[in-house]
């Protein structure tokens, strides 16, 4: 077994996105440069090719992209929210050819703002244009609420994410953390139902590959967590089963990647 490795190189963001942690860190709380490279390095020696960036938003993390370049053999998957991708990041992406950006969106320009900030929507569109003028491939990332769920399952949005030049797209439900959490616009029973139906009909009927990172569990067997197929690196060495699962008896800082996969 190769699990996917994902992590938290930092928890800091640019942003101040509505029901999220990052604002609260700073780059105290980063992993060093040489910690990010032991753990690609050992876990490239046990064969495992794909990394999962995240944050908070990983490109403030200055040497994301010098670290990535001395991987060329591996693929680096970065969740981030586009605001930093601009024509120079995006030359280096292009230039590194082994990464995969996915930017965060709500839906529409209203949704989007909402959430992420008045006029993070144009700069989502922007940072999309520059990738795929290049011939980047990139994907897109929607967080399911309750006052969302009819625009990002929608025909309209599907068609829109396609003609912007994304290849897939991720679906996650919103969860109640984070600054002031909001139970409001977790997605109802019915209206989860309503993501799983709108997926399986984008899949079948659009060019597009989009995923829902819970209700497609049955694709992968079960759970994917605590190295059966993935594992999560925070932001201060401790390696969890789950991004979603805060539990850690190992931390990569005090012991080898593979000893913490076979604990």
């Amino acid at each position: 077994k190769r699990p996917v490795v994902v992590w938290n190189t930092t928890k800091r963001c640019n942003l101040r996105c509505v029901g999220c942690y990052a604002a609260e860190y700073d780059n105290e709380d980063d992993l060093t440069e040489d910690e990010v490279e032991s753990i690609i390095t050992q876990g490239e020696a046990i064969g495992t090719r794909v990394y999962t960036m995240l944050g908070g938003e990983p490109f403030v993390y200055r040497p994301l992209l010098d670290i990535i370049e001395r991987h060329p053999q591996s693929v680096f998957l970065v969740f981030t929210n586009g605001t930093m991708i601009n024509d120079r990041v995006a030359d280096r992406i292009l230039e590194l050819g082994n990464v995969c950006p996915t930017i965060s969106i709500e839906g529409g320009r209203e949704g989007t703002d909402a959430r992420r900030g008045e006029g993070t929507y144009d700069r989502i569109m922007a940072a999309m244009d520059r990738l795929r003028e290049r011939g980047i491939m990139f994907a897109f990332s929607a967080t399911a609420t309750s006052q969302n769920i009819d625009d990002i399952t929608s025909d309209a949005f599907a068609d829109f994410m396609i003609e912007k030049g994304a290849f897939y797209g991720w679906y996650f439900a919103y969860m109640p953390v984070g600054r002031d959490p909001d139970l409001s616009l977790m997605p109802s029973p019915d209206q989860r139902d309503q993501l799983r139906r709108g997926i399986m009909r984008i899949r079948s009927t659009k060019p597009l590959l989009v995923a829902d990172f819970w209700g497609d569990g049955t694709l992968t067997g079960g759970c994917l967590s605590a190295g059966r197929k993935y594992i999560h690196i925070n932001n201060k060495g401790d390696v969890e089963p789950c991004i979603f699962a805060h539990f850690a008896t190992d931390n990569i800082k005090d012991k080898p990647l593979l000893d913490c996969l076979t604990s």
